[in-house]
């Protein structure tokens, strides 16, 4: 077979960066003309770009353009590369938030260009990293191939190679040499380099992606003649030079016959500062994330049993709203402060639209509840998942009238008549009446559907003084299960033990100070392991004073304890940041919530929070996108997304979390990753200055951050995939007093009998004839599992290997197998 060096002419544009969104259309609108006018001008010559959302852009600022680019299409001058909304981060984004950003980009790419324009190449070039579970993401959507640039220091067994994922899928992997595009008038350079190396080579599967990018520019007339005429002279020599695009190479790869080796581990890491950088923007799109998948797990409960109108564009513009911020550059945290701004700016946009989706779902799902007697207020509880949720849950309300007498009304909590663990704790207010009340409670809820408590109150004289035992050293909590022990001198937990076996050592949950640089990305290491400090317990004057106390308490104090939990606070200070940590003891259960807030004022620091471990044997597992990764025991610093799983022979425990990602084990105790105080944008040069040294400067993670985690002790009864869902999708909540219509309440639209089993998706199908179920088996073992519907009649088991997400429409058709994108 001859030998060819596939050149693929590109540009590389990031939406936003150094630069906000309307800069990044500016530039896509263009290099998109200019390319268009050389399609026309040279023959042979294509024009390859991916991302829906720079096309989006030039349709709507310049449709003649548009229109223009169409016909190339028709033509075969243009090529369609990719074919996804934009090219996210490879590791931060779930696996079903990989699919939407495939989904919405294809959905428009065939609607302006038709399905047999789509290509089967992924274009992730510049993305920090790729996630291993992106192989079966990709397969099962229909592609062939992967590209890729970073890392490109990783060791590979080539430059194409097959890539194997978790669950034995596999898809061809192409490392671009020399990267995704060329400088200015240099792509005849880069063409020339690539073509000597494959002189005298036996086998050569390389191609040569050129074209200016970073800020677009794409080819330069320039290159392109010369190129040409290279081109011209290639013809009957060793190496023939040919336009191509990413799906040409790699069916010349498969044409060729080329042995291909196998990479059966992720491609990471590179620029691990990017798992922490920029928080705030990595909470917001996990809540989006959360938000968004229960909302869809509502609406199709409701539209599947009622004449409830899905609403589809709604839903469409708030996943546009997620998937444009997984951009890789945005969710990483790496681009200026504007962009933060309008990132969390977007985000909110999304989260506000599926706020007024969800209210109007859950009044719809409260229909058939019946009336609330005299002296009853009712709470409803709506929980998304196909297996029920025990826990601890609170909803806030108000009392029928204010009360500025002595008497103080306290909640009991009723299920059925039955009274449930409830106890009452301070509102989000700040009125010192007798009237808004925060009520916890524990109890378990029904699977996708309302679960109804009921509140009475009863008068006590005052509100009662949290209290539970102590010594003078500590403070000491017991519910017959767990017995922990937190420290009144350091303010941390000095132990843990739960059925006998210690879980929790000395200086638990201490926030570590590391020494940080001011690059955004971490450009030149791999880890965080100069430990400078930590957070200290503040003295009772300094606590007081910190928390803005007229008279002195404890820095280590009980604020709250009834027959649910007991909550204690911790109050910390660094230099010259400060921190509370709020421990949730649970009486029902063995778990411990942390909250913790930190108000930084420090820069050039990394704060991670340290659980120490127990014995020597340690293991550490976290949840990657649909898939699981043990954690590099050497320092590094890992991405991880909702779970941790910590266990040796002996012990286990799982940590949930919520929008935090970074992690590593060091000094024998696993870190999670908290915030960085780094620059914005700051990248290294040689020889040159991270920052500006003639003026103040901005710096991330100013002031107040908050952070919430789950930590559960014992070997986990369903799968840690699905608790870890659980934590983050919530169940809906609130105080509502029904119509008491006669209507029929809703039944679960799904239920499963293996709750080790994730269902990651239930929504309208985009064809509209019936609902997409995807369910996720997130264990290294095979699995069975049965599908129910009554509502249309379905049962059916269904068995899955290791790793594996199966996707399916049921309807009252039955069940039909799909893709990942419902083809």
């Amino acid at each position: 077979m001859k030998k060819q060096l596939h050149l693929i002419c590109n540009s590389h544009i990031d939406p936003m960066w150094l630069w906000e969104w309307e800069e990044g259309a500016a530039e896509a609108v263009s290099t998109f003309r200019v390319a268009a006018q050389f399609c026309r001008e040279f023959d042979g010559f294509i024009f390859c770009h991916n991302e829906a959302i720079l096309y989006k852009w030039v349709e709507e600022y310049e449709p003649a353009l548009f229109a223009e680019i169409q016909q190339l299409v028709k033509e075969g001058k243009w090529f369609i590369m990719g074919g996804w909304h934009l090219q996210p981060d490879g590791n931060m984004p779930s696996g079903e938030g990989f699919i939407r950003n495939i989904m919405a980009g294809r959905e428009y790419f065939d609607s302006k260009f038709g399905r047999e324009a789509r290509s089967t190449a992924v274009i992730n070039l510049d993305t920090f990293g790729h996630s291993r579970g992106l192989v079966q993401i990709c397969a099962k959507s229909g592609y062939k191939s992967y590209f890729f640039v970073r890392p490109g220091s990783l060791p590979l067994p080539s430059n194409t190679f097959k890539w194997i994922g978790y669950d034995g899928s596999e898809i061809i992997a192409v490392l671009a040499p020399g990267g995704y595009g060329s400088q200015n008038n240099k792509g005849f350079d880069k063409v020339e380099w690539l073509q000597n190396e494959a002189m005298g080579c036996e086998q050569y599967t390389k191609c040569c992606m050129w074209g200016v990018g970073n800020h677009g520019g794409g080819p330069s007339r320039h290159d392109l003649m010369a190129i040409t005429e290279r081109m011209k002279a290639s013809v009957g020599t060793d190496v023939e030079l040919v336009h191509s695009t990413p799906d040409a190479f790699v069916q010349y790869v498969i044409d060729s016959k080329a042995e291909l080796p196998s990479h059966d581990k992720h491609i990471n890491f590179t620029f691990p500062g990017c798992y922490t950088s920029q928080v705030r923007i990595k909470q917001r799109y996990k809540k989006l994330e959360n938000w968004f998948f229960s909302t869809e797990k509502m609406c199709s409960q409701l539209a599947a049993s009622s004449d409830f109108v899905y609403p589809v564009s709604e839903l469409k513009e708030a996943m546009n709203d997620m998937v444009t911020i997984q951009f890789h550059d945005a969710i990483p945290g790496s681009s200026i402060q504007p962009v933060e701004e309008m990132s969390l700016r977007q985000l909110d946009h999304g989260l506000e639209i599926l706020s007024r989706v969800r209210a109007r779902a859950f009044f719809a799902l409260c229909a058939g509840q019946k009336k609330a007697e005299e002296g009853e207020i009712p709470i409803m509880c709506y929980n998304p998942h196909p297996y029920p949720i025990e826990g601890d849950f609170q909803c806030e309300f108000n009392l029928q009238a204010q009360n500025h007498s002595i008497p103080w009304h306290m909640p009991e909590v009723y299920q059925n008549g039955v009274r449930i663990p409830a106890q009452l704790e301070h509102e989000y207010a700040n009125i010192a009446i007798d009237w808004r009340k925060r009520v916890i409670f524990h109890a378990t809820l029904a699977p996708m559907q309302i679960t109804r408590f009921d509140c009475r109150m009863h008068i006590v004289e005052k509100r009662p003084t949290p209290c539970i035992t102590a010594t003078n050293t500590h403070y000491l909590f017991d519910n017959s299960r767990m017995h922990v022990e937190i420290s009144r001198t350091t303010g941390l937990i000095d132990l843990c033990i739960v059925d006998g076996k210690k879980m929790l050592t000395d200086n638990s949950c201490v926030i570590n100070v590391f020494q940080d640089t001011p690059d955004s990305w971490l450009w030149f290491d791999d880890r965080f392991d100069k430990k400078i400090g930590e957070f200290k317990l503040m003295s009772d004057s300094e606590g007081s004073d910190y928390s803005a106390q007229p008279e002195i308490i404890p820095s280590v104090r009980v604020i709250e304890d009834g027959d649910v939990r007991t909550v204690i606070e911790s109050v910390f200070e660094y230099g010259r940041s400060g921190a509370y940590i709020r421990y949730y003891l649970s009486k029902q259960s063995n778990s411990i919530d942390l909250k913790i807030r930190i108000q930084n004022s420090d820069k050039k620091k990394m704060f991670k929070l340290a659980i120490p471990f127990v014995s020597e044997n340690m293991n550490a597992v976290a949840e990657v996108a649909y898939g699981e990764e043990r954690i590099t025991d050497e320092g590094k610093e890992n991405p991880s997304q909702s779970y941790i799983r910590l266990s040796d022979s002996d012990v286990s425990m799982a940590f949930y979390k919520r929008g935090m990602y970074g992690v590593s084990i060091t000094d024998s105790a696993l870190q999670f990753s908290l915030m960085r105080s780094v620059g914005y944008s700051t990248h290294p040069i040689e020889g040159r200055p991270l920052v500006p040294t003639d003026r103040h400067n901005d710096w991330q993670e100013q002031g107040e951050r908050d952070f919430e985690l789950r930590i559960v002790f014992g070997e986990c009864k369903t799968s840690d995939a699905v608790e870890a869902q659980k934590f983050n999708e919530e169940p809906m909540i609130l105080s509502f007093f029904p119509s008491g219509s006669d209507a029929p309440k809703f039944a679960p639209m799904i239920a499963l009998d293996n709750e080790k089993i994730e269902m990651s998706a239930l929504k309208m199908a985009e064809s509209q004839n019936g609902f997409l179920v995807r369910l996720f088996n997130p264990t290294s073992e095979s699995a069975e599992c049965t599908i129910r519907s009554e509502l249309f009649g379905i049962e059916e088991v269904m068995t899955f290997g290791k790793y594996e997400v199966k996707s399916f429409i049921i309807s009252n058709s039955g069940i039909e197998f799909c893709n990942m994108i419902e083809e």
